[in-house]
């Protein structure tokens, strides 16, 4: 702050008063009786602080990804945290798109840069659940594999999804190098339920709901789950929709008992044409076994809908599904498992369904297990077959 003009007798005044204050020269000073003339100061205006800017998308995101690339606390946990501590911050700010919307109600985002990708969930302020970041040095997820288990209810609109038996069940294995597997298990595989007696796999889900489903796929694989995403004939339907129908490329024509469910090529699959194609096992040779194939291929299919749509339309599928699938993932682990779609192509991913032999157990015919079976499932319990 500069002071006044002072007289001469007021400069050493001045100097006790305010050490740092500058007095002026007296050929500066005005004339007793002249005219009083003031000094003009011209202001400097701060620079405004460089910040990461993307369109649409809000000001608390922008202020995170600032921070993540630019230096400063990021919010983040566990292996997330530990990975971006060794970040190199950048010394310009990158361009970054990408969206935002809800799953389960909780705010969801997932924002690029280049061959960045970060995914953002919303508490009190958005914190970093996952992602890769190469241009900072971080260039594969710290997120630890996951294997989820995909239930298909047989339940009908007007029944409960869990009160009806699970008649497709698929685990999909997931590492940090992305989607690592599909193993499809038939139906009528004759297996002990965790809730208790020996009885067809699908009947887990009647007999204990979803966690029983859980439990008993892990005791006959070995496979450690981390969850379960399962919905209906209902949400299955809705679903498909919601994402404006499956794109499934067909290596031949498919039939169903009731005319032609794919045509060879591109398919346009809605609810209930997908859901045929889902279903169909009368018309196939080796019947369930080829079904479960089938429900891999339908799922590989969303997988290249969702890489193909890119990380801004992740954001939009994850919300399109949300009011038709039950869950106990949380958040995060749903962010991670839909993103992991980026890190390796659809058309690497293994989709196998275990093999057995067909039998009779109390009068009904079943599916039994054999050491094929156990070898596969030896191998999904790194979340990748093959590897």
């Amino acid at each position: 702050m500069f002071a006044p003009h002072l007289p001469r007798r007021s400069v050493l005044l001045g100097l006790l008063a305010a050490p740092l204050t500058v007095a002026a020269c007296s050929k500066d000073q005005p004339k007793p009786g002249g005219p009083t003339t003031t000094s003009a100061t011209t202001a400097t205006t701060a620079a405004p602080p460089v910040q990461v800017t993307g369109a649409g998308l809000p000001a608390d995101l922008l202020g995170t990804m600032t921070a993540l690339y630019l230096g400063g606390k990021v919010p983040a946990g566990g292996a997330v945290a530990a990975a971006l501590a060794k970040r190199k911050s950048l010394t310009a700010p990158p361009k970054v798109a990408g969206s935002v919307g809800k799953w389960k109600g909780v705010p969801i985002a997932v924002v690029a840069s280049g061959s960045d990708l970060t995914l953002l969930v919303k508490g009190k302020s958005w914190s970093v659940v996952g992602g890769w970041w190469p241009s900072l040095g971080v260039a594969t997820s710290p997120v630890a594999t996951m294997r989820v288990l995909a239930i298909g209810s047989d339940a009908r609109p007007n029944q409960k999804v869990a009160s009806q038996r699970s008649d497709s069940l698929h685990i999909i294995g997931v590492d940090s190098k992305g989607v690592g597997g599909i193993v499809g298990i038939p139906r009528d595989s004759w297996v002990p339920l965790a809730s208790g007696g020996t009885n067809k796999i699908n009947a887990a889900l009647p007999f204990g709901g979803p966690k029983n489903v859980v439990k008993t796929v892990s005791r006959t694989s070995g496979v450690q789950l981390d969850g379960y995403l399962m919905t209906g004939f209902k949400g299955f339907r809705a679903m498909i929709n919601a994402v404006g129908g499956l794109r499934y490329v067909a290596p031949a024509v498919f039939k169903g008992e009731h005319g032609i469910l794919a045509k060879k090529g591109l398919n346009i699959l809605r609810g209930e044409p997908a859901l045929s194609f889902a279903r169909e096992r009368h018309t196939l040779k080796n019947g369930d076994f080829g079904r479960s194939q089938n429900q891999g291929r339908l799922m590989l299919a969303g997988m290249s809908m969702a890489r193909a749509g890119g990380p801004k339309a992740l954001v939009k599928y994850l919300g399109a599904m949300s009011p038709h699938v039950e869950t106990d993932l949380s958040t995060e682990q749903v962010l991670n498992l839909g993103a992991s779609v980026f890190r390796a192509s659809p058309n690497t991913v293994k989709n196998v369904v275990v093999p057995g032999g067909v039998g009779t157990r109390s009068g009904q015919s079943v599916v039994l297990l054999g050491s094929g079976a156990l070898s596969i499932f030896r191998d999904m319990r790194n979340g990748r077959l093959g590897a």
